[in-house]
C-alpha cells in the first residue's frame, strides 16, 4: 500500500505466513473489503481479488479518492495469528 498525498493506492493485500506451519496463505483473498471513499472504478474489493497485476489501469488495483485521512480494510472473517504480510503495489 502507498499513501500517496491524501489517498491510498493498492493493488493487492495481505499474505499471510502460518507461524505452525511456516507456510505463506492468502488470507484476505475474495474476503469483504471496504475503504473511506471509492474513486471509480478502484473499488475495495479489488485489493483483494487475487490478482497481482501492479498496473492499476488493468482493474485491478482499489483507490479512494482524495481527502484527508484515507483508510482501506479487510475483514479476514476469523481469527490468525500474524508473522508477515505482503504489501503488492
Amino acid at each position: 500500500m502507498v499513501i500517496l498525498s491524501t489517498y491510498i493506492v493498492c493493488c493487492s493485500l495481505v499474505m499471510v505466513k502460518f507461524v505452525a506451519t511456516g507456510g505463506l496463505y492468502n488470507a484476505a483473498r475474495f474476503k469483504p473489503a471496504t475503504q473511506s471513499s471509492d474513486y471509480d472504478p478502484f473499488y475495495a474489493y479489488l485489493g483483494v481479488d487475487g490478482n497481482y497485476d501492479p498496473n492499476a489501469m488493468n482493474g485491478h488495483c482499489q483507490q479512494t479518492k482524495e481527502e484527508p485521512n484515507p483508510w482501506w480494510m479487510v475483514d479476514l472473517c476469523g481469527q490468525f495469528v500474524i508473522e508477515k504480510i505482503q504489501l503488492t503495489n
